[in-house]
């Protein structure tokens, strides 16, 4: 009986260890990604980059400012429960009313934001500010907000109504902190001084210098008796809250600026985060260095938990950590955030994607683009890649590198199969031609090289950066667009120039063929999209509409359509035999870099500087009328 027993226990804990690990999966699905999601698109892969973390007043949650907007964190088990979106523009900081029931958040789109923090919905939006704004927090006692920007101004907001209450002309200000009791402002600008104003009268009483360089973080001590700021320096300031005086100048670490400050709220620490390699703790009291924190890569924002028990860091990876203060353990890593998305590239079969993203080091990810898993990450510090394609069996990925070598990697496990010299500055672009056998590359030294043939060839005559550069269906020509403001077209074989085709009146960033080879689309930074016949070298139609520099064009399967991409945010369809507009797509909050087709051609993908890549279900417009 007792076995009997036994065996019965073994068996329900199982069951209740396989229910939590399913609550687990459930709770870390890639399917988080569709939080949120702009209209048209299917699938979000990537979380956008991070710009400032804050904690809720008790502790449970961790709000992220981000490029895509405010993610909202369950701090206790590290993961996602929100993605507030409603800034157009990268969001710069995001944090809680005292209560804990609103959120305040400030955009580069000039806006600012109040957030119900259960719903997280919008409740207000404050307009006033003229140009991106940098911080925003709420005063101590929940009544106002305080906020900063690039027009030079601070403003004081009724945190109720959302009446503007005040106006100070500051020069521009990173950041904004009010005192403890909430009768002081205190503002560190780009003018690498810091400003002490009266909140009530808006008299200004000091002005703090000894900066060298912009102040980009600025924090009262619990107490407000102190002053703690950081710049784009290594150095960070301590002052006499009251006097004004400097009272000591901490080494952040030798070439790291010191881009974040905050105090812990018992005041006994002060942690500083650095723009490149570390998180630094100091006695809060004294300045004497502590031992930091394992396992930490850089930080843009650091924030102590208000019980005291954690501190959580944003890193230069954008993942998100957080430790246990007291036993000096990492806690939780949320990862998923990324830098630029420069470029992405579906496999042959369209089940995959490839991307790459800024940062300190090649961040080269491997996506499911059904469900966007993260299925492989190849990362190498210190080196930086530009571009990437698939061979066309989908065994190899051909990567271009900064350092002008040009990298043959297994898509399984990222090994470095062989490495190809011959560019003198940065690779923009890689192709493969349509039989995998050679591939060709662009770059800043203003030559198109060809590779794998029997002798590897540079071919030379434009006169700026080679930006791109496309195979033709038959592969026997190559496409390039430099910023010399021309597409040349290349004989594979001879290595001459065929055509030179100018007509655009800036840089031209992309340059592809249609599927029958007869036309080439082309994308430049006079706003415009070019269509070129291919015989003539002639214009065909030039496709007018977008706001901003065009950095990525290309036809759709079919040939029936040309999808472009930019500056200005947007995603458009045109047609190609008509060249009128049919589409317009929003929803990235910063610059595209890449667009194109799947294979099948029922879905784009277009990738953002502001961290993520955006899947557009087309499948319904197709239907409807192309």
């Amino acid at each position: 009986m007792k076995n009997s027993r036994g065996a019965r226990r073994r068996f329900h804990f199982l069951c209740v260890c396989l229910f939590l690990c399913c609550v687990f999966q459930a709770f870390s699905s890639p399917l988080i990604s569709q939080l949120g999601l702009p209209d048209g698109v299917k699938l979000r892969i990537g979380r956008g980059s991070i710009a400032q973390i804050a904690y809720s007043p008790d502790s449970l949650q961790i709000a992220a400012a981000s490029s895509i907007g405010v993610w909202i964190y369950d701090a206790r088990f590290g993961r996602e429960i929100a993605l507030m979106r409603g800034h157009t523009e990268t969001v710069n900081s995001a944090s809680y009313s005292p209560d804990g029931k609103r959120i305040v958040s400030a955009g580069g789109d000039s806006a600012i934001r109040i957030w119900d923090a259960k719903t997280f919905q919008t409740l207000k939006t404050l307009i006033g500010h003229t140009e991106s704004v940098h911080s925003a927090a709420y005063s101590p006692d929940g009544k106002r907000i305080i906020s900063a920007g690039a027009d030079e101004t601070v403003r004081i907001w009724d945190a109720e109504t959302g009446a503007l209450l005040k106006t100070y002309e500051a020069g521009v200000v990173h950041s904004v902190a009010l005192s403890p009791d909430g009768k002081r402002i205190i503002a560190g600008g780009g003018d690498m001084t810091i400003r002490i104003w009266d909140a009530d009268t808006g008299a200004l009483l000091k002005t703090l210098k000894g900066h060298t360089a912009s102040v980009s973080s600025v924090a009262y001590s619990p107490t407000g008796k102190r002053i703690a700021s950081a710049g784009d320096t290594e150095k960070i300031r301590i002052w006499d809250a009251e006097t004004g005086a400097l009272l000591q100048t901490l080494s952040q670490d030798e070439l790291d600026a010191a881009y974040s400050v905050a105090f812990s709220p018992d005041g006994r620490i002060l942690a500083s985060a650095g723009v490149f390699e570390t998180l630094r703790l100091w006695n809060g009291a004294y300045g004497s260095p502590l031992r930091p924190f394992d396992e930490y890569n850089g930080a843009r924002s650091a924030a102590f938990s208000p019980d005291g028990h954690f501190l959580a860091g944003a890193q230069n990876n954008n993942a998100i950590r957080i430790w246990n203060i007291k036993l000096r353990a990492l806690v939780h890593k949320m990862d998923g955030h990324t830098g630029w998305a420069e470029f992405a590239a579906f496999s042959p079969d369209g089940k995959t994607l490839v991307s790459n993203h800024s940062g300190f080091q090649v961040d080269l990810r491997i996506w499911n683009a059904e469900t966007g898993a993260l299925l492989k990450t190849f990362r190498k510090r210190g080196e930086h890649m530009n571009s990437a394609a698939y061979s066309p069996d989908s065994r190899t990925i051909l990567a271009g590198m900064d350092d002008g070598t040009l990298r043959i990697l297994d898509a399984e496990n990222g090994a470095v199969l062989q490495t190809l010299i011959g560019h003198t500055e940065q690779i923009y672009s890689v192709a493969f031609s349509p039989s995998g056998l050679t591939a060709a590359s662009a770059s800043g030294d203003k030559t198109v090289r060809i590779w794998g043939a029997a002798s590897p060839r540079a071919l030379e005559g434009h006169t700026g950066s080679v930006y791109s550069a496309a195979y033709s269906p038959d592969g026997k020509a190559i496409a390039s667009a430099s910023g010399d403001e021309t597409i040349r077209v290349w004989d594979v074989e001879t290595g001459k120039t065929i055509k030179t085709l100018e007509g655009h009146t800036g840089s031209v960033y992309s340059a592809a063929y249609s599927p029958d080879g007869k036309t080439i689309a082309s994308a430049g930074g006079d706003k415009t999209i070019r269509i070129w016949d291919v015989e003539t070298g002639k214009t065909i139609k030039t496709l007018e509409g977008h706001t901003g520099s065009v950095r990525s064009a290309g036809y759709s399967p079919d040939g029936m359509t040309i999808v472009s991409a930019g500056y200005d945010m947007s995603v458009r369809i045109w047609d190609a035999e008509t060249g009128s507009l049919l589409k317009t797509l929003k929803g990235h909050t910063d610059a595209i870099l890449w667009v194109r087709y799947s294979p099948n051609g029922k879905t784009l993908a277009s990738a953002s500087r502001d961290g993520t890549i955006l899947l557009w279900d087309i499948s319904d417009f197709l239907e409807s009328g192309l």
